[in-house]
């Protein structure tokens, strides 16, 4: 069995709280595998996960040409394609999400010269069905939605390109059929990305007002509170970028700026509001690297997939069939800690992300008889935050994580 030791152990003595440094293994993973094409090349799409099956909606085939309405879904156990049925809205530069095993279709444009629609479509995967929902009540397009607690977040967007963006923040609840108003996004912006961890929503990046520079900003929104909060700004400003939320950290891959594209993909931990680089995308080797923009990713199963883009600046920027699979590095567990309170007592609170395929066992050790480790507690999760709170009168001692596979 593959164990990590800590790479960091808490020493709680009394009042006096310190974290020693220790050695960890190197992370696995990190790596581009390329996988079967998507049937119909196109940019400009959005993709949309049930059950483990990828589905790419929309899109569009090269500089100016019209939206589509072609639906294709990926399984990426048996690394195949199938063609659905056609979406009734061709439509291009729009968004996507999923709740309760259906999807939904959102906003877009018919093409780069119409205005910008409303149309909400759901997919229903189970009966190859469309039908026809409540609009929203902003028309935009480079949109970006993302589901938490049942919920449709949709955030951002144009009303014409080369307009200014929106700070628009609506949200959709599909048990109702009804839209709702929420907190604006602090920067304008449209062509963002949008991740979710631990039920909090990052905006992530963007196009600029018209002139202005491409922004690497990072605003977090809560929508328990219904409030933004600034974050680390990403090293690269981008746009048009892609990636996914993956053992409670954000990836951000490829996009462009207002002269080029990246094939860059930089790591976001929301714990520590730090940004780490990782491997540049890439097709035939490591050291080719794909520069992409405008392509959609979606995560199944720890993995993230991107799908379709391009990697031409200049029109007309034909759109790829290209499908990448992502791996994450699997790092050794890492302990933050911070003193709060809880039922009115003073506690050590002890943090961590988990891993889906990994049990976490927190253990403590005497420090001054350097004994045997014992057993506070075992815990796994999917992904998300763990965390453990020790009373300020709990034995002093260091901590320590141990990960094994499940």
């Amino acid at each position: 069995m593959k164990s990590y030791p800590l790479r960091s152990r808490i020493l709680l003595l009394a009042s006096v709280i310190q974290l020693q440094p220790l050695i960890g293994h190197g992370a696995a993973g990190d790596t581009w595998v390329r996988k079967a094409d998507m049937p119909t090349p196109r940019i400009g799409l959005s993709t949309c996960v049930v059950n483990g099956t990828i589905y790419a909606i929309g899109g569009y085939r090269e500089a100016g040409a019209s939206g589509m309405n072609t639906v294709e879904a990926y399984d990426p156990v048996t690394d195949s394609w199938t063609r659905k049925t056609d979406m009734p809205t061709a439509r291009l530069m729009s968004a996507c999400a999923a709740v309760n095993g259906r999807i939904y279709a959102i906003g877009g444009d018919r093409n780069f010269v119409s205005s910008p629609m409303k149309i909400v479509e759901e997919y229903d995967p189970t009966t190859d069905t469309w039908a026809r929902k409540a609009e929203m009540p902003t028309a935009r397009s480079g949109l970006a939605a993302v589901t938490v607690d049942g919920k449709i977040y949709v955030i951002g967007g144009l009303t014409t390109f080369g307009a200014a963006p929106l700070s628009t923040v609506e949200v959709y609840d599909p048990a109702t059929d009804t839209w709702e108003q929420k907190a604006p996004m602090p920067t304008r912006r449209g062509l963002l990305q949008l991740g979710v961890v631990d039920g909090k929503i990052f905006a992530i990046g963007s196009s600029a007002p018209p002139s202005g520079p491409w922004l690497p900003t990072v605003e977090m929104y809560d929508p328990l509170t219904d409030t933004w909060s600034r974050k680390a700004n990403m090293p690269t400003a981008r746009g048009l970028s892609a990636g996914g939320a993956v053992h409670g950290k954000l990836y951000v891959m490829g996009g462009k700026d207002c002269c080029s594209s990246f094939a860059t993909l930089e790591e976001y931990d929301p714990l520590s509001d730090r940004w780490t680089k990782r491997a540049n995308m890439w097709v035939v080797s490591p050291r080719t690297s794909l520069r992409l923009w405008n392509f959609s990713a979606s995560e199944v199963n720890g993995r993230i997939y991107t799908i379709g883009g391009t990697s031409e600046v200049q029109a007309p920027h034909p759109g790829y069939s290209l499908v990448l699979e992502y791996t994450p590095p699997i790092s050794p567990p890492v302990l933050r800690m911070h003193l709060t309170q809880s039922g009115g007592q003073d506690v050590l609170r002890l943090e961590w992300s988990s891993h889906p395929d990994y049990v976490d066992l927190l253990q403590s050790q005497d420090p001054f008889l350097a004994g045997d480790w014992i057993d506070v507690g075992v815990l796994s999760g999917t992904g998300q935050t763990l965390a453990k709170e020790l009373p300020m009168g709990a034995p002093a001692g260091f901590y320590r994580l141990q990960r094994t596979p499940k």
